[in-house]
């Protein structure tokens, strides 16, 4: 809604707060304030029969006020577009480990919008949706790459230590990058037949440090899901070290599973060094994932 020339100026806004009945008040107040991490502004209880807490979101300028009154009827259940939507600058991923790490299971919101945008969502002990949307995720697009992959190698490197291994694979299968708003590619995938015709292999892939954790890796996977689909296939494959333990928490966050794993595979015979560490844990053995739909 955009305001008229005529209201305009007339007054402003100090701070909003927006007001939600619940009948499980302890568990959601513990549910904003400990897992999901708001800092809480106030509390009340008994205050002529209505007990409550206040959290910014993120700060006093907007805030969310949990309220139940003594003796009423418990609330209507929520219906699929009673969301609380954050917009984080910075942590996006860091929320996301968070919540899982709590045991909190992500849901698909009904509206297609926040698919698109690269945003998560969960639900809070009252089935109110929660959705985060990652900074910046509309300003980058995913599209195949179909010009010199040469151009950009330095990207596959940010994933490939062995440069034996990567003139060995870098032409094969099919490629998307990711693009900012600049047309610059600050990610890519690359993806190839595997073992059988109903299973594709994510070859390689990487997403550059600006904007990690803003939800591109996982655009890019959902990708690759949306074409192995259109091609036919129904199993995707992913390897990655075990050493690497942001790669397997990401990959089971991407609804993958661990299927096997093979042993001293990354080694100077491959071409890599044997002194590369990788969250402070030297790169010897390849961990195999794998995703069915």
């Amino acid at each position: 809604m955009v305001a008229s020339e005529s209201g305009r100026g007339e007054w402003s806004l100090a701070a909003a707060r927006f007001a939600r009945q619940t009948d499980r008040l302890v568990e959601c107040a513990a549910f904003y304030r400990e897992i999901v991490g708001l800092t809480e502004l106030a509390a009340f209880e008994d205050h002529a029969g209505y007990s409550g807490f206040v959290f910014g979101m993120p700060d006093a300028s907007a805030q969310l006020e949990l309220v139940r009154r003594e003796g009423a009827p418990p609330p209507a259940p929520p219906g699929p577009e009673h969301a609380v939507v954050l917009y984080p600058r910075s942590g996006f991923a860091r929320l996301r480990a968070r919540l899982a790490d709590h045991g909190v299971a992500e849901v698909v919101p009904d509206n297609p919008y926040w698919v698109a945008a690269g945003a998560f969502a969960v639900l809070d002990p009252e089935r109110w949706m929660l959705i985060v949307v990652p900074p910046a995720a509309g300003a980058v697009r995913i599209e195949e790459f179909l010009g010199d992959r040469a151009e950009i190698a330095w990207s596959f490197r940010m994933a490939e230590d062995s440069e034996q291994l990567l003139a060995g694979y870098i032409g094969r299968g099919r490629v998307w990058v990711a693009r900012n708003d600049s047309g610059a590619v600050v990610g890519h995938i690359q993806a190839a037949p595997g073992a059988g015709e109903s299973t594709w292999e994510i070859v390689n892939t990487a997403v550059a440090q600006p904007v990690r954790g803003t939800g591109v890796g996982r655009r890019l996977i959902d990708r690759v899901v949306a074409a192995a689909t259109d091609a036919g296939v129904r199993r995707l494959e992913v390897a990655t070290a075990t050493a690497d333990l942001g790669n397997l928490r990401f990959y089971q966050r991407c609804g993958f599973r661990m299927s096997r794993v093979v042993p001293d595979v990354f080694t100077a015979a491959a071409g890599y060094s044997e002194e590369i560490l990788v969250d402070g844990i030297r790169l010897r053995d390849q961990v195999w994932f794998t995703r069915l739909w």
